[in-house]
């Protein structure tokens, strides 16, 4: 039983067996309520002991038609999370729901962030991009009723618009082998990213004694220095594998600095398909960006409606690029 003067707004919907929408219609004097429905918010209120809090008054002044989405992302890509959430954006807005976009650079942050947000119930929808929740906290959003997707991972539990980054990776090496590659290396990315970490151990697993760097901050100077340390480690290499389109652009860079000719000499794929992929040359996996934020604007617009509503996960399809970074066939 929840304890006086305790109670959020979220156990008065549970209570009263309505939607967070519907609760902050009644108590903002909504006049788009059915009267049943107003008299059993107000029951709940009473039962529940419930006080305005600084999150409630902030909902309040907001008003009952803007609910708010805190989307939580890894910003070492920006320019794939910004494919994703400019038609989410727009989309939200039209829909009468706000958007608050948290940068998360590390687990630290989120679980920081995650317990500040819950804690003052600063938004009523939730979406997690490129990073996965223990069962504790699991269980704490189901408890909090809060409305949750997951964004280009999978999630028990929950729903969720993914690829398999595994096969990607495998897609890549397959790729380059199939191009007459023999020595390929890889470019990784920050752990903190599952998607990152998904992709190299897909790679691992079709090539578990291949030379691997890490891109620390996935920007075209870290993809120049990966290649910098693989080649002083092994001349031999004649492909790379890259876990994102920004730091391949680096690779290139640096092997035609150190006068091996691409492709002819190193020939090099990257992974997203990037704004700007076919003006480099890079051969590339190409992610159906644009789905990510299609798929994720309709589940939020129904969970905002219907919160227990349910939404159906996706697993999108891989797609091979072709362009001048790797030879013919």
């Amino acid at each position: 039983m929840t304890d006086p003067g305790k109670a959020t707004i979220y156990d008065i919907a549970r209570h009263a067996k309505v939607g967070i929408a519907t609760v902050s219609r009644v108590l903002n004097g909504s006049s788009r309520v059915a009267e049943p429905t107003r008299l059993a918010v107000r029951r709940a209120v009473e039962e529940l002991g419930w006080r305005p809090s600084r999150a409630a008054r902030r909902l309040a002044a907001r008003g009952a038609e803007r609910p708010r989405l805190a989307a939580l992302m890894p910003l070492f890509s920006a320019t794939f999370y910004h494919a994703v959430t400019s038609p989410l954006a727009g989309g939200l807005a039209a829909a009468g729901i706000d958007l608050a976009i948290y940068d998360v650079p590390d687990r630290e942050m989120k679980n920081r962030l995650l317990d500040r947000v819950l804690a003052e119930r600063a938004c009523e929808l939730l979406m997690l991009c490129s990073m996965r929740i223990g069962p504790e906290r699991a269980a704490q959003l189901r408890s909090l009723a809060m409305p949750t997707i997951f964004v280009d991972l999978q999630q028990d539990g929950f729903p969720s618009v993914s690829v398999d980054n595994h096969e990607g990776a495998k897609m890549q090496y397959r790729f380059l082998r199939a191009r007459g590659c023999k020595r390929i290396a890889y470019v990784g990315g920050p752990a903190e990213a599952h998607a990152y970490r998904d992709r190299e151990e897909g790679f691992r697993a079709v090539a578990p004694d291949a030379p691997i760097e890490i891109a620390a901050a996935m920007t075209v100077a870290e993809g120049r220095a990966a290649f910098s340390r693989l080649f002083a480690r092994d001349k031999r290499i004649d492909g790379v594998v890259c876990v994102n389109d920004v730091p391949a652009i680096g690779v290139v860079e640096e092997a035609r600095m150190r006068k091996r000719r691409v492709p002819q000499d190193v020939q090099v794929i990257g992974y997203d398909d990037q704004p700007l992929m076919d003006v480099f040359g890079l051969t590339t996996i190409r992610q159906p960006l644009p789905e990510f934020g299609d798929w994720s604007l309709n589940a939020i617009r129904r969970l905002a409606v219907e919160p227990t509503a349910p939404v159906a996960s996706a697993r999108l399809a891989l797609s091979v690029i072709e362009r001048t970074t790797t030879r013919p066939a």
